[in-house]
């Protein structure tokens, strides 16, 4: 299995992710920096507030994202006997990584779908064998390994 390459591809959008939120920010922390000697109406304070609630809003979503990549950065020596958080599964159709939630990409013309162990889908795929068939959606996929 491909799972140190999938990996590396799933920490780079997780460094794209937080590049984004950076970029939000730095956004939302030059709206909120007014200068205190010029005039100002009351609704120019209103949206400094709004702004620097946003600016705080995405700092601790920067966090969360920060957490989720050394998460990966240490998933990438491991290995798995079960599907648990930081799995790696490949099916028949497809490549599934219990962790984080990335975009879908291809790997080998399989899309590698992420998702972490709190969404749905994982219930449908814990505990699960290789050669057990699962079926997420109206899709059913056959395990054929996982690390």
């Amino acid at each position: 299995m491909k799972r140190a390459e999938i990996l590396l591809k799933i920490i780079e959008e997780q460094k794209k992710v937080i590049e984004s939120l950076q970029q939000s920010v730095n956004q939302y922390r030059n709206e909120s920096d007014m200068d205190e000697e010029s005039t100002h109406d009351p609704e120019d304070f209103s949206h400094q507030t709004e702004a620097k609630d946003m600016q705080l809003r995405f700092e601790k979503t920067i966090k969360t994202a920060e957490q989720n990549l050394r998460f990966l950065e240490n998933e990438k020596e491991k290995s798995h006997e079960k599907i648990e958080n930081g799995c790696l599964i490949e099916t028949d159709k497809n490549f599934l990584f219990v962790g984080i939630s990335v975009p879908i990409f291809k790997i080998e013309d399989k899309e590698v779908i992420s998702f972490s162990e709190e969404a749905p889908v994982f219930e449908n795929i814990r505990g699960k064998k290789v050669g057990e068939q699962v079926k997420i959606r109206d899709v059913s996929f056959v395990i054929q390994s996982f690390s």
